[in-house]
């Protein structure tokens, strides 16, 4: 090190524990020296097949000297970029990057890592890696404060003729009293695009961002709390509601939350507002086409762009410069690329713009035309649609008629063909595959006419704008229907008789899209299908909505949501799921003994087992495993077992939660297909067999499910049993059996990259170390890292891992002690521990009991009232703190 930041002009100003710090005078020399260090590092020849890797930050400031040292805020921001890196890894600042883009080594190159948030600075960064030839470039993610929120959607075209909106919006939301800012205006004026203008321009004025939650897919304003979380990857978990969940993740940060298409929701107004009133640095940017009409709201409504007169039309370089114009010409140019405005054309277009009243999406409809039809015929067939439908509904909007009357015109230009698979394709909602759409859509065409092919017909519809071509470069592309141009699709279907089949071809096809992705959900490519669930939610749900809503789709609607369940409960979409299934199942009634309502009634009971519901999970499961041995299901026989015997163990009736899951463990081994099912099924009898006293039991149970989640390549599972193994061995004495388990742990980890498995197993491994040897200070550095995992993981939410490290924390400062840190501790524990959980409970009163004896009483019961009016944040603040 010293060596290559010598040889750079490089001065060392301290050595912290490991760490260097060196100042250099050019930020390019500190690059030379960093890829220098690392190149001689990586080929320095180490003993024993070891390697030293070192993570190099790199900031560029104005740091203040005092006392001989540097101190100030750049070094703080230079140190924790460093931190945020990896061993080989080397982290640049964007100030720094800026210095040095253009001046890099050869073989060197910059790669964006994103922005990211650094623990004790504000606001995030934007962080860039520098890529060495010949060295390794590929890193773990950076260990940061994200909140990983997904990127806002990318305006494809600049915004023109918002500049006055985009400053006002920004002004108002600006203001201290402005909390819930509604963009309000007619579909189709461009609310959306004006909203993401102002978020990106907003978003480093928010410590923690801004976020982009798309509601324009869901009709059910009780989704709008759950759209919300799952954007924001706030996990449901326990009984405790959603929104109450959302409001304690959101309570510290200063986030902009950007609602788009809120108008079929707007019941939703109160729980918006109530969020607003329990997160003091939140602030609400929403796009409606109705008010919320609640206390906290402030509407800005979004004008028309603006237009020229007609009656004083200027010339021609100066009408481009109005908006509507500019957009226009801008479509049109996409189209024909040759076009221009000319003293011939110039009129036509202005009054084009103006009969389409300045709104966004009629002008790019209509310009979408252009290589058909030059601007006065195009004005021409305009002036004639509007004249004939000028006697549509008057109690619509003047402007959404205007907007109706542009869409058929559009509508009507295409061919019969063309017009069959634009309404059939405004079933989907969201975006769709090509596949998708060439199995819902369906042309009829005479025989003695040449075919059409759906790929034709897509085709025809992107080129004019009726459909939009959505998707990452590389990945396949998805389909989208702008939302106002769907709604009047819809229309379009209903009136031509086809609704019903078309409805029920897209319930089908997701059902078989469902039902696939059910059987990879329990295999090692569980991650690839829940991203192609993920991509489908939308559909999916209206694929249900629909089944719910029709009589004679009851068995469809049954199917999709028992193939939906175990998505669900991954994807912690509990009371969704859990609302789905119950609405199906209540269709069909106790005398339906169906295979399906069996593996439904399997998924409603695993949904109220999740949120803690023991009664309903009892019903449903006990129902389930009747039906499911009745039609000789033996897999779901099985499942249901599995879970009803882990609800029986949680009420301590220990003896038959084993009976139960020895007879699920026997059929899902004479499946033969089902290993994953069956190393489940093997570690739950391991677990029962620990807690009844059968600790040999327990590790010949818990060996043989290592197994069979190694052999299928399941090492997130894999280092879970792990963990428990490591207790049980260690209750036997058996050091170098532990020191093993340990050695074949840490790769499984790192291959996991589970923080929630990480973190149980560093809190399982502080309770070996504490009662297996007695070692507090190890035992207690475990249970810290372990619960600062927990908590990352959890994001709100309760979870066992928190309460066993209280625990054990308290545990440790009982050891030394400390009697009013133990009680606290011990209290907030008993406090966050779920009431259902009768063991652990159970085990927890045990350890305070033991406590109790040793410390001074007054004190010790002093800490454990204040500990049980802890909410789950203090307490975790106060655990990871060293105190008294």
């Amino acid at each position: 090190m010293r060596v290559a930041c010598q040889q750079w002009n490089g001065h060392e100003i301290d050595t912290p524990g490991e760490a260097f710090f060196v100042a250099f005078a050019r930020a390019t020399d500190a690059v030379e020296a960093s890829v220098e260090a690392q190149r001689l590092l990586f080929t320095h020849a180490w003993p024993e097949g070891m390697r030293v890797s070192v993570r190099m930050g790199l900031h560029t400031g104005e740091p203040e000297l005092s006392s001989q040292r540097y101190v100030g805020l750049d070094l703080q921001r230079g140190a924790r970029i460093m931190s945020a890196g990896h061993g080989g890894q080397v982290l640049l600042s964007q100030t720094t990057r800026d210095l040095v883009e253009h001046d890099l080594p050869d073989g060197v190159s910059l790669r964006d890592v994103g922005e990211h948030r650094l623990k004790d600075i504000g606001r995030s960064e934007q962080l860039f890696q520098l890529d060495i030839a010949g060295l390794p470039a590929d890193f773990p993610p950076l260990t940061t404060m994200d909140t990983s929120h997904p990127p806002l959607p990318v305006l494809l075209m600049p915004l023109l003729g918002r500049e006055q909106e985009v400053a006002a919006v920004c002004a108002e939301l600006a203001h201290p009293t402005v909390r819930l800012l509604t963009l309000l205006g007619t579909g189709g004026i461009g609310k959306t695009r004006l909203s993401l203008q102002v978020a990106t321009q907003m978003r480093n004025q928010f410590a923690d961002g801004v976020c982009f939650v798309p509601l324009a897919p869901i009709r059910d304003p009780a989704l709008v709390v759950s759209a919300i979380a799952q954007v924001l990857d706030i996990r449901e978990s326990g009984a405790q509601p959603l929104l109450e969940q959302l409001k304690e993740a959101l309570r510290p940060r200063q986030l902009l939350l950007l609602l788009d298409n809120v108008e079929q929701v707007v019941t939703v107004a109160p729980h918006l507002e109530e969020l607003l009133a329990a997160c003091p640095h939140l602030k609400l940017l929403v796009t409606s086409r109705a008010t919320l009409h609640v206390q906290a709201e402030r509407v800005f409504p979004v004008p028309p762009l603006p237009l020229p007169d007609l009656l004083r039309l200027p010339e021609s370089e100066a009408l481009a410069q109005y908006a509507a114009v500019a957009l226009f010409l801008h479509h049109a140019r996409a189209m024909q690329p040759g076009f221009q405005l000319t003293q011939t054309n110039a009129r036509a277009v202005a009054e084009i713009c103006v009969r389409l009243d300045g709104l966004p999406l009629a002008i790019e409809l209509a310009a979408a035309r252009i290589r058909l039809l030059p601007p006065q015929a195009l004005l021409g067939r305009l002036s004639q649609r509007l004249a004939v439908l000028t006697s549509g509904p008057r109690n619509l909007p003047v402007r959404q008629q205007t907007l109706r009357n542009t869409l058929t015109w559009s509508y009507e230009l295409l061919e019969q063909e063309e017009q069959q698979v634009f309404r059939q394709l405004s079933v989907f909602v969201g975006d769709w595959t090509l596949e998708a759409a060439e199995v819902v859509g369906n042309i009829h065409r005479p025989p003695d006419q040449a075919a059409v092919s759906i790929l034709d017909a897509v085709a025809s519809l992107l080129d004019t704008s009726l459909l939009v071509q959505v998707g990452e470069p590389g990945e396949e592309p998805r389909l989208l229907m702008l939302e106002t141009v769907r709604e009047y699709g819809l229309e379009c279907l209903q009136g031509s008789g086809e609704a019903a089949a078309v409805h029920e071809r897209h319930a089908h096809y997701f059902l078989t899209v469902a039902e696939e992705a059910e059987l990879h959900l329990t295999r090692p490519e569980r991650e690839i299908w829940l991203e192609r669930l993920s991509r489908e939610d939308v559909n999916l749900r209206a694929a249900l909505a629909w089944c719910k809503a029709t009589q004679d789709a009851v068995e469809i609607g049954l199917r999709l949501a028992g193939a939906l369940s175990y998505y669900w409960f991954l994807q912690s979409s509990l009371h969704e799921g859990r609302t789905w299934l119950e609405a199906m199942l209540a269709r069909t009634g106790s005398t339906d003994r169906s295979a399906a309502r069996g593996r439904a009634l399997f998924g409603a009971g695993l949904m109220a087992w999740a949120v803690g519901d023991v009664e309903a999970a009892t019903r449903c499961l006990e129902e389930s495993q009747s039906i499911c041995r009745e039609v000789g299901d033996q897999r779901y026989t099985s499942y249901a077992e599995m879970i009803f015997a882990t609800v029986m163990s949680s009420q301590g009736n220990n003896v038959q939660a084993s009976h139960l899951f020895e007879e699920s463990h026997t059929r899902l081994k004479d499946l033969e297909d089902d290993a994953r099912g069956e190393a489940f099924a093997l570690y739950d009898r391991g677990r029962i067999a620990y807690l009844s006293g059968d600790p040999a039991a327990a590790r010949a149970h818990c060996e043989e499910s290592l197994r069979l989640f190694r052999k299928i390549g399941e090492v997130r599972y894999a280092s879970l049993v792990l963990s428990t193994l490591l207790v049980i061995v260690a209750s036997q004495g058996e050091k170098e059996t532990v020191r093993s388990l340990y050695q074949q742990s840490l790769p499984l980890m790192q291959q996991a990259r589970s923080p929630g498995a990480l973190g149980l197993f560093l809190i399982n491994n502080g309770e070996m170390w504490l009662h297996s040897y007695g070692d507090e200070p190890l035992a207690m550095v475990l249970y810290r890292l372990g619960l600062s995992l927990w908590q990352d993981m959890q994001q709100g939410g309760q979870g066992i891992g928190i309460v066993k490290a209280l625990a054990g924390l308290a545990e440790v400062a009982a050891a030394q002690g400390k009697a009013e840190r133990a009680g606290r501790l011990f209290g907030a524990a008993t406090h966050l521990l779920p009431s259902d959980d009768s063991l652990e409970l159970q085990d927890v009163n045990g350890r305070v009991a033991a406590a109790r004896v040793k410390l001074h009483a007054a004190t010790f019961e002093a800490g454990l009232c204040a500990g049980q009016a802890m909410t789950q944040e203090q307490a975790m603040t106060d655990a990871l703190q060293d105190g008294q």
